[in-house]
């Protein structure tokens, strides 16, 4: 009799832990795209209000503005298309606004976050070329701290930074929208997968 409530007891904890698998690294995925959301929100209003005496460039010259923490200083015209089910999560097939196709690893990089422009400290504004392979974290306004964002995330891919490891890939899509997006099967998609970081 004992051992059969023991059995019950375990079969209904096991039931009710595995529906947690993945709940946490989901939750996470939400807080840091909110997070990175918030950043980049703020870096483009940082932007603006200097764009009266000119901005940086990828060089850490005081030139045009950078609007946008990305290789092309612009939002890109990416958006979340169609939901796709990956195992028992939703994701959304990443397209390309311009000619409404998936997009390709070519869009992706151009619209990645270039992480180390959102770190709290003041860089050199050196070391850019290409912008996406730097290893020092230039700030924005070079010499200027800015309120981004500190740590950065782990689940940064290589497009991120050249010393991501992570999974995931921060963009900047159309309308300002951060996405964190992820490559399957030549497909990149937008969400909470099932892995993270």
């Amino acid at each position: 009799m004992v051992l059969l409530i023991l059995g019950i007891l375990a079969a209904v904890v096991i039931i009710n832990v595995a529906g947690l698998t993945g709940h946490g690294q989901a939750e996470s995925y939400a807080t840091d795209e909110s997070t990175i959301q918030f950043a980049v929100s703020a870096f483009y209003s940082d932007a603006h209000a200097y764009s009266g005496t000119g901005g940086w460039d990828e060089a850490g010259n005081f030139t045009s503005v950078h609007n946008y923490p990305t290789a092309t200083g612009a939002a890109s015209k990416l958006y979340v298309g169609n939901e796709v089910r990956m195992g028992k999560y939703t994701v959304n097939v990443v397209m390309d606004g311009n000619d409404s196709k998936p997009a390709t690893t070519d869009d992706i990089v151009g619209a990645a976050i270039w992480m180390g422009l959102l770190v709290n400290m003041p860089g050199s504004g050196t070391g850019i070329a290409p912008v996406l392979d730097t290893k020092d974290n230039s700030a924005p306004l070079q010499g200027e701290n800015g309120p981004y964002l500190n740590p950065q995330p782990k689940s940064c891919s290589r497009y991120n930074s050249s010393t991501g490891t992570g999974t995931i890939t921060w963009i900047v899509g159309d309308y300002n929208r951060v996405y964190g997006v992820f490559e399957q099967g030549g497909v990149w998609y937008a969400g909470y997968g099932g892995r993270y970081p």
